[in-house]
């Protein structure tokens, strides 16, 4: 009977999930899956996470470099993500080669050249980052879980509330409140109030979103927020103690901003 054990795990991780990232496919590049065939080694991926085996009673290769290549899938990713460098300044790469050899040091930008042959593959995959990892002897002990974790992008949140029929003093008492029963870390959240005619550079014009007969405020937070998956629940909209929008939109992954238009009429 042959018998596997786990040497390594490799997951990307996102706060924007609160956890494991859907956002990436791992291939694995031709002198890896060389090394891998030589070495009695299997490469496995589950529900985004990859996980290599090693065969018992085996010769090891301690030493050798297992590279992996992270492969973008979401086309939205860096509407909500911290990226590692910005567009053009080459592919991050992730090592294990700091002090612990279980963890991955920040990455680094890898410019590849088109005239190597192996450079030309990863090139070919469109890869948006590579993952190095020198095996150690220990990982065959006690084998390292290994995980790559993005922040997730903080930007102003803006409430652009358009409204016709309501009086100057019913709009006036227009309120975007953050009534958070939970402890949750950054809650409540605080807006403040920016008449249309002090809107920013930033801003959206404020003559584009009403026109004729209608008032425009905005509610901006007052300290930036980190995108989510999940929304944030019960920010709303009133008017006095008149609840009337109870849950406001938040942008979702395909939004390039935070800007968000709510449209209200008596």
């Amino acid at each position: 009977m042959i018998e596997f054990a786990p040497l390594m795990t490799l997951e990307v991780t996102h706060a924007y999930y609160g956890g494991r990232s859907p956002d990436f496919e791992f291939t694995t590049p031709s002198p890896t899956q060389r090394l891998l065939a030589g070495g009695r080694l299997l490469a496995k991926t589950r529900e985004a996470m990859l996980t290599v085996l090693y065969e018992k009673d085996t010769v090891r290769v301690d030493g050798r470099t297992l590279q992996f290549g992270l492969k973008l899938v979401n086309p939205y990713f860096g509407n909500f993500s911290v990226l590692p460098f910005a567009p053009g300044e080459g592919l991050a790469l992730y090592a294990n080669r700091g002090a612990d050899p279980a963890v991955l040091q920040p990455p680094v930008a890898l410019l590849l050249d088109a005239a190597n042959a192996e450079d030309a593959e990863l090139l070919r995959e469109g890869l948006f980052g590579v993952v190095e990892i020198d095996i150690d002897p220990a990982f065959y002990d006690a084998p390292p879980a290994f995980e790559i974790a993005f922040a997730a992008r903080a930007e102003t949140l803006k409430y652009y509330v358009v409204a016709r029929g309501y009086t100057t003093t019913q709009f006036n008492q227009l309120d975007v409140t953050d009534v958070n029963p939970d402890a949750e870390p950054g809650r409540p959240i605080a807006f403040d109030r920016v008449a249309a005619s002090a809107f920013g550079a930033g801003d959206l014009p404020a003559a584009l979103l009403g026109g004729a007969g209608a008032a425009v405020a905005l509610f901006r937070s007052a300290a930036p927020v980190a995108r989510r998956e999940r929304p944030r629940k019960r920010i709303q909209l009133a008017r006095n103690t008149e609840v009337l929008v109870a849950q406001l939109p938040q942008p979702g992954p395909a939004a390039a901003t935070a800007d968000l238009v709510i449209h209200l009429s008596k």
